[in-house]
Parts: C-alpha cells; sequence; structure tokens
C-alpha cells in the first residue's frame, strides 16, 4: 500500500521563514536543529529525548496527527518559495552581496529597494543559500520518520472503513453508469472498465445496456407524463427537425425560449412525412396539452401541411431563413472560385500569347478576358444582392432601430429576387427561383410579430398620447434589443460600445417610470420569442448527434426510442452552465416542476451520502 499524504500550498511563516521552505531542511547534515520545525501544539512531550525506545510512553507525540501534518507541510514546501518571481540566480547574488566579508555600507538597503524584500526575507536567502554550501552525509534522502521532532515511528495512512450495503452500492453503480452515458458519452465496453476502477461490483457490458434500455422506457414514462398546461409562456412556437441513426429518422420537438425537447419520436416504419408528424404533434397538444401556436423548421415538404391540419389554419408555419442564408453564401463562394479560375486562365492565355502572338492565341485571350470579367461581374452583383436578402429576412433595423413590418421586407426580397434572376449564371437563377416559391413562408414571423406587438403600441398610445414620443420610445428599445443580439447571440464584440449607448438613451426614456419600465421588458420579450430560424432544434441535435455517433447500432426502434427518452431527461433537467439561461434548466425556465432536479433520482437512484 502506498503512503499519500496531502499537503499543504503555503506553510505559515512564523515556523518557515519569511519566504517559503529551507532548502535543506534535515538539521543533523548541515541546519540548526532550532530552524527545524516544531510541534505546532507546542507540547514537551512531543520532543523525547532520542536514545529513548520506540515502545517509551514518553517517544509517542500525544499530538502526532498535528506534528506530522506540520513536518509534511514543511518537508514539501522543500525548494518551493513564496516570492517565485525572484529567481535563483537573484538568490545566489542576494547571498553574495550580503556574505561579502567586507559588505559595504548600505548595501542591504540597497537589496531591499531593488529586489522588493525585507529585511528578514534577505537575511533567510542568504542563511538558506549558506546552508546549501555546508557538508553532509551521501546517500539518499532520508524519510520523513527520520526527522520528526519527536522521533515517533510512522504507520500507513489510515483508510477509513466505509461499507455500504447492497442497496446502496447498486444505487452509487446505476448513478455511475447514467452520469457516464449522460453526458459522458461512454458506451457500454469502456464503461465494463470505469465500473472496475469504482468501489462497487461491476457489470457486464450486455448487462450494462440492458440496464440503460430499461432506464431509457423509464425516462420515457416520465416525460409522457409531463403536462405543458401550466407553461410560463404567453405563446408556444416550435422548432421541429429530424435526423438521423442507424438509417432511422428521429423526429424531434423544440421549445426555443427554454431550449426543452418537449417531443420526440423514432417511426417504426422509417416513415416521416405529414401522415407521422401529424398525429405525434396532435398527442403532444391532445394528451400534454403542449398549446402550439406555430412552428418553425426547414423546407421539408411535410411540414406546412402538418401544421395547417394540427391547427387548422394557414400560415402558422415559419420557413427557417438560416438554411437559406447559409445556401446563398455557399453559392457566393462557389463564384468566388470560379472567378479566380477565370482569372487563372486569362493569366495562362496572356503568357500563351506572348510567347505565340498568333491570331488564334489572341482569340483565346480575349475570350478568357471576357469569361473573367462576366464571372467577376456574377460574382460582385451576387454579394451585393445577398446583402439585400439578409436584410429582408431582419427584424429591426440596426441604425434607427425600426420595427420592420411585412410589407416593407417583402418588397426588398422581390426587389433582390428579380436581380438575382437577371444575372447570367444557372445557380443564380435556381436560387431566384427558390427564394420566390418560399417567399410567403420565409417572411410569415413578421406577421406574428404585428399581431403581437399591435396591442402594446396601443397600450403606449393611451399612455403618452404623442406619436413622435412613442415612436422615440418604441425605437429605442427595440435597437437596444438588436445589438444585444448581435453582441450575445452573433459574438460581435465590436457592437459592445454601441449597446452599452442604447441602454443608457433608453434608461433616460423609462428610468423610474412605473408604466415605461414594464413596458420595455415586455417589448424586449416579445422581440426575443419572435423566431426566423429552426436554431433551437439544431442546437439540441448538436448535442445529441455526437452521443449517439459512439454508437453502433440499435437492435430496433424501441431501444432507440429508449435511448433518445434517456437523453431527453437529461437535457431538460440539466442546469446550463452558461449564457443568458446559465443557473437554470430547461424545464425551470418554462415552469415544468417533477418534484426532483436531479434526473438519476427521478429515475430511483438517489446519491448515496
Amino acid at each position: 500500500m502506498k503512503y499519500t499524504t496531502t499537503f499543504a500550498d503555503s506553510p505559515p511563516p512564523d515556523t518557515f521563514g519569511s519566504d517559503g521552505a529551507f532548502l535543506n531542511p534535515f538539521g543533523q547534515w548541515g541546519l540548526e536543529p532550532s530552524t527545524a520545525p516544531q510541534c505546532p501544539t507546542g507540547s514537551s512531550e512531543c520532543h523525547a529525548p532520542r536514545d529513548q525506545g520506540t515502545g517509551s510512553k514518553a517517544a509517542v507525540c500525544p499530538h502526532r496527527q498535528d506534528c506530522y501534518q506540520a513536518l509534511s507541510d514543511w518537508y514539501v514546501r522543500r525548494g518551493q518559495y513564496q516570492r517565485p518571481d525572484v529567481t535563483l540566480y537573484d538568490r545566489l547574488d542576494i547571498a553574495r552581496r550580503f556574505l561579502e566579508p567586507e559588505r559595504a555600507w548600505g548595501e542591504v538597503t540597497s537589496l531591499e529597494r531593488e529586489y522588493g524584500l525585507s529585511r528578514r526575507a534577505i537575511r533567510d536567502i542568504a542563511d538558506r543559500t549558506a546552508a546549501l554550501f555546508e557538508p553532509r552525509l551521501p546517500g539518499p534522502v532520508p524519510c520523513l520518520k527520520q526527522v520528526l521532532p519527536c522521533g515517533m515511528t510512522l504507520s500507513p495512512p489510515v483508510v477509513e472503513d466505509k461499507t455500504h450495503s447492497r442497496e446502496e452500492e447498486a444505487r452509487i453503480r446505476n448513478r455511475l453508469i447514467l452520469t457516464s452515458v449522460f453526458p459522458g458519452g461512454a458506451t457500454m465496453r469502456p464503461l465494463e472498465e470505469i465500473l472496475a476502477e469504482a468501489p462497487v461490483v461491476g457489470r457486464s457490458a450486455p448487462t450494462i445496456w440492458r440496464f440503460v434500455n430499461e432506464a431509457g422506457a423509464q425516462a420515457r414514462q416520465i416525460l409522457e407524463q409531463v403536462d405543458y398546461a401550466k407553461v410560463s409562456l404567453p405563446l408556444i412556437l416550435v422548432d421541429i427537425d429530424e435526423t438521423y441513426f442507424d438509417g432511422r429518422p428521429i423526429l424531434f420537438v423544440v421549445e426555443p425560449i427554454s431550449l426543452a425537447l418537449c417531443g420526440f419520436h423514432v417511426p417504426a416504419d422509417n416513415d416521416r412525412s405529414s401522415e407521422t408528424w401529424g398525429p405525434f404533434l396532435l398527442v403532444l397538444q391532445e394528451d400534454q396539452h403542449l398549446d402550439i401556436f406555430g412552428g418553425v423548421g426547414d423546407a421539408a415538404k411535410p411540414y406546412p401541411g402538418t401544421f395547417q391540419t394540427l391547427l387548422e389554419q394557414d400560415g402558422r408555419f415559419q420557413e427557417d431563413t438560416f438554411h437559406q442564408l447559409r445556401d446563398l453564401q455557399t453559392l457566393r463562394r462557389k463564384l468566388e472560385n470560379s472567378a479566380y479560375r477565370a482569372f487563372g486562365a486569362e493569366y495562362k492565355a496572356a503568357s500563351q500569347w506572348q510567347k505565340e502572338e498568333t491570331a488564334e492565341a489572341q482569340e483565346k485571350l480575349h475570350q478568357a478576358q471576357a469569361e473573367s470579367l462576366r464571372q467577376a461581374e456574377v460574382h460582385d452583383a451576387f454579394a451585393e444582392y445577398c446583402t439585400w436578402v439578409a436584410d429582408a429576412f431582419e427584424i429591426v433595423d440596426l441604425r434607427s432601430g425600426e420595427i420592420r413590418d411585412r410589407e416593407i421586407n417583402e418588397w426588398l426580397l422581390d426587389r433582390a429576387i428579380a436581380a438575382l434572376s437577371r444575372l447570367d449564371h444557372p445557380d443564380v437563377v435556381k436560387m431566384s427561383e427558390r427564394l420566390d416559391n418560399h417567399k410567403e413562408r420565409l417572411l410569415l414571423y413578421l406577421d406574428w410579430l404585428e399581431m403581437q406587438l399591435s396591442p402594446l403600441q396601443a397600450e403606449l398610445h393611451t399612455y403618452l398620447d404623442d406619436p413622435e414620443l412613442e415612436q422615440v420610445v418604441l425605437r429605442t428599445g427595440a435597437r437596444r434589443w438588436r445589438l444585444q443580439h448581435e453582441v450575445e447571440s452573433m459574438q460581435r464584440r465590436a457592437f459592445r460600445p454601441a449597446l452599452q449607448r442604447a441602454e443608457q438613451e433608453l434608461a433616460l426614456w423609462i428610468e423610474g417610470d412605473s408604466f415605461l419600465e414594464p413596458w420595455s421588458e415586455q417589448v424586449h420579450t416579445l422581440l426575443e420569442w419572435v423566431q426566423r430560424a429552426s436554431s433551437a432544434v439544431e442546437n439540441v441535435n448538436s448535442i445529441f448527434k455526437p452521443l449517439v455517433n459512439r454508437k453502433k447500432h440499435f437492435d430496433n426502434a424501441d431501444t432507440n426510442l429508449n435511448f433518445v427518452a434517456l437523453f431527453a431527461l437529461w437535457h431538460n433537467t440539466r442546469t446550463f452552465k452558461e449564457g443568458k439561461r446559465a443557473g437554470s434548466s430547461p424545464f425551470e425556465i418554462l415552469g415544468i416542476d417533477l418534484g426532483e432536479k436531479d434526473w438519476r433520482t427521478l429515475l430511483g437512484y438517489p446519491p448515496v451520502q
């Protein structure tokens, strides 16, 4: 058994000097015995005569644990300093100048000023350096028991005997398994080795997987009983998406404000059409009382029809704008690379013409120049029109703080689509047709925003009764939200000074006003609520994918579903460590109380004290 001791970082200065531990702590080989650490209790029995036997009562320190800890601190500090900025070379220089037989008057004062040390520290450094050059016996460094002031014999560290019952060991083992799976992402074989190191009886890989599958089935039952009727949100928008593993689609429904995974499904027949999405969402709405106002997702064909059937009205599905902007940037890079290749062909034709100076080489040069010019003009124009499309998807104008409406943004998007269709490139024309086909559902969030903003504007008009002042207050609050979005969500630090000025300007209008302060918070919450992209479900998918990709496969759809349920229970009850949701779990943000915050305790495995 190994001897292990935990040492303190810094010993008390009254025992070890003002600048760290002694470099040569063994008094019998060159250091005065008075410099060795004394028993911190001050007991005279600690320092018994060394000629007494180990069996003598006087040789046993009554405070041996405190004495041993003090010596351990002193021993581990050997060669370490409280002032690491004073290097070894500096210490040798201090010792040389201090120990100089013909030391000049005022030399110690000069050392104090030069190195920023006290007179006591300089003297200690000089004494310890001098001790290095004193003779000592050869051989290994003595062990602790040979330098104890009391001369006692050390015993191996006492290990506390903490025995657990079988039930407690099972709880420890099962909690370790669940934690290793989420968020650890460990698979079954590595879990065998983890359990082998734990102070509990382990399990084999098949038994571990059987337990994980059973815990997943239990997690499904817990989540299926969650009632969303008392969710603390005025309106519920859901982000929907599907991911794939082992050839099976996995359907996700995420509430974006809390990032809660409200629904999940693994179709046994691998069908992901509206015939699967519709009943799945209907169960969430009817059985678990998730009052869905609308949905956001990518351009998959089943989504619009599913929400139209579910909510019995059109205009409740917003197509994701992120994928459109991402594809525009992908096409822009493709056009840029094409332009660079055209420039390379032009340089090659020019070099060929300089060598040959024939009519054929000149004709190739003219063609290459015309093509490179065309490619460059297409790229530059397309890059400009991409900014028009991005601006058409904005909610608040960055400069003025004006909240956009459907009419303005649709007009700008139409202009961008028309300009793209006139460019001489087939991919650009195809992109313009795609935007034109989807534009009705790309700007649906502006209709939702206007519907929710109108009552707030009416309240502000009743309170102020000044249209110009109302516009200033509304735009100031909206601009503050837009700048905060740029700084926090888009991670653009250059907008921090502008955000600080916008917050100060808003405070001038609303600070101390019992109506405007809560009204401004309502506007801020409303702008946060508006969803243009399904980023929340993509976020959850990015967390889930690395955890599931470590597995090879699932036997069937039920085992796949149980694994997803276990992930959903962990995710919905885990506490965010950073960001605007820090300190709360997704279910806590929604106002859902399961009676216990620890997901492993919910499964019946509370921690062992």
